[in-house]
């Protein structure tokens, strides 16, 4: 936890990334340095649009829908090609997605092909918000995984940090009521969730689990 804690202090601050450069930041859960493949084709910034020309070519040869959904590789096998799609584009938000899911799948044992990822999940996401600080959905990826995989604290701190980038964003403020909730932080929870329900169309769920334990009165 204490190697954790570190990791996300020297995330928070906002850094602007060299727009030719996205280096291996931070470290592994385990406390190592984390390291990837050499650059290749990139880096471009998934939210920019003049870098977005060059997505085409990227996802074509590397990010199918069955490479999203874990089915098979185009270019080899899966984890290769999402690797390559985050290394040429650190920030792509459907690719982080994806191996995130990648992940717990393997965890989970829910994979046809037993294959490690190329780099660790939160590595993957420390080098995304390095390289487009600005980015918020890069911060709530990185707060979801630390959320699922019990890293709460850590986790209500990324998504702070996504909700101080894009202000009152439904999405965050529902995911991170959510964590609230299960830190047993019943008023932020609600504060979080009246933001979230600024967006007439966020799911209820969240509406009823603060009404199951007293907080939503309304």
């Amino acid at each position: 936890m204490k190697i954790l804690a570190i990791l996300i202090t020297t995330l928070i601050p906002t850094v602007t990334a060299a727009a030719n450069s996205a280096p291996w930041v931070g470290q592994t859960l385990q406390g190592l340095p984390c390291t990837g493949g050499a650059q290749g084709y990139g880096p471009f910034d998934y939210t920019k649009l003049e870098d977005k020309q060059n997505l085409p070519i990227v996802e074509h040869s590397h990010f199918s829908a069955d490479v999203e959904n874990h089915i098979k590789g185009i270019g080899g096998y899966v984890p290769a090609d999402l690797d390559y799609t985050l290394r040429a584009f650190p920030n792509h938000h459907r690719a982080l997605l994806s191996v995130i899911r990648y992940k717990f799948k393997l965890t989970n044992k829910l994979l046809t092909e037993n294959r490690e990822l190329l780099s660790p999940v939160e590595c993957y996401l420390q080098r995304a918000i390095k390289f487009s600080p600005q980015d918020s959905a890069s911060y709530a990826l990185y707060g979801y995984y630390l959320h699922k995989i019990g890293h709460l604290t850590e986790s209500s701190t990324i998504y702070q940090k996504a909700l101080e980038i894009d202000n009152d964003n439904p999405k965050i403020a529902y995911s991170l009521s959510l964590l609230l909730i299960d830190m047993k932080e019943y008023e932020r929870a609600l504060k979080y969730a009246k933001i979230a329900y600024k967006n007439k169309k966020t799911p209820e769920s969240l509406k009823l689990k603060l009404k199951n334990i007293g907080i939503w009165t309304e």
